[in-house]
């Protein structure tokens, strides 16, 4: 008989900063050399960041989506959406950004309600 090793992880549930449907998103591999670990330790990017072409946080003009899923190092590749309805104060909060004016006009085809 062999000993069967496994891994527990508890997975908070994800946070819905979309208002409503419909959304369109691009898919996007996010680089975490400037993301600090959080309490437990691991490294994630927030759904409702503001992320730049390079993949990493942006809250400028030069910011290309929202990032809609939280995304941990161990799996980078993340959602960033390009026209949507965002539920701003959820989405601020859960990312801890305050969204610049920039980014809300380098976004034109997402709503921030």
């Amino acid at each position: 008989m062999s000993n069967m090793q496994f891994e527990q992880k508890t997975l908070a549930g994800d946070v819905q900063i979309l208002k409503r449907i419909p959304f369109e998103g691009i898919p996007m591999t996010l680089d975490f050399s400037n993301v600090n670990a959080g309490s437990d330790g691991k490294k994630v990017v927030k759904a409702g960041t503001p992320i730049g072409a390079a993949g990493v946080a942006d809250n400028t003009g030069t910011v290309v989506g929202i990032l809609l899923h939280d995304v941990p190092e161990e799996r980078p590749q993340g959602t960033l959406l390009k026209k949507a309805y965002i539920n701003t104060a959820v989405a601020q909060a859960h990312s801890g950004v305050t969204y610049d004016s920039a980014v809300k006009a380098a976004l034109p085809m997402i709503v921030f309600e």
